[in-house]
């Protein structure tokens, strides 16, 4: 058995690790740092001065770059599947007013490896035809993880999509 003497000391130095151990659990640190600016470092300050709402109004909307041609053929030449997503206006033959949104949803097709890489694959929406205008943004990108993109192809801007057979189809080939 133990000696008096030696649990006293044993008892106390559970206590007041124990004591030591809650207090140390409870404790919550936060550090905040706030950068410093002076007037040497602050940005410029920009004035905006507003538009006339007439100026808008006169502005002329973006032709489409042929409106007959609704058919969109997409190629993956890589070893890769991927997506590739469209970005497109409203009708710019129609303006919109400032406040409203000037693209519709992004819509997006997917491709397994290789998928259409000799004539390409004619893609549609479930809502009906599309149409491509001067502007729309059409984007790729590798649906593996392996951090690859295409584009971004912007239609009558980049050198694709091109115009094909007569132009009436647009293609878009995705090459490695």
């Amino acid at each position: 058995m133990a000696s008096k003497p030696g649990i006293v000391p044993m008892v106390l130095a559970a206590v007041v690790g124990g004591s030591a151990a809650l207090f140390l659990t409870q404790l919550y640190f936060s550090i905040w740092i706030e950068p410093s600016v002076t007037a040497e470092k602050a940005p410029p300050v920009l004035e905006v001065k507003p538009i006339p709402t007439d100026a808008i109004a006169k502005k002329t909307p973006p032709p489409s770059v042929d409106p007959r041609t609704d058919v969109l053929r997409i190629s993956n030449q890589t070893q890769y599947p991927i997506r590739v997503v469209l970005r497109s206006h409203l009708n710019p033959n129609h303006p919109s007013p400032p406040q409203d949104p000037h693209f519709k949803e992004p819509v997006h097709w997917d491709f397994a490896p290789q998928e259409g890489s000799i004539k390409g694959l004619q893609v549609s929406l479930p809502s009906g035809p599309f149409q491509l205008y001067r502007g729309d943004v059409l984007m790729a990108f590798a649906l593996d993880g392996s951090q690859k993109y295409w584009g971004p192809y912007i239609v009558g801007d980049t050198p694709q999509p091109t115009l094909k057979n007569a132009d009436t189809e647009w293609h878009l080939v995705i090459s490695p």
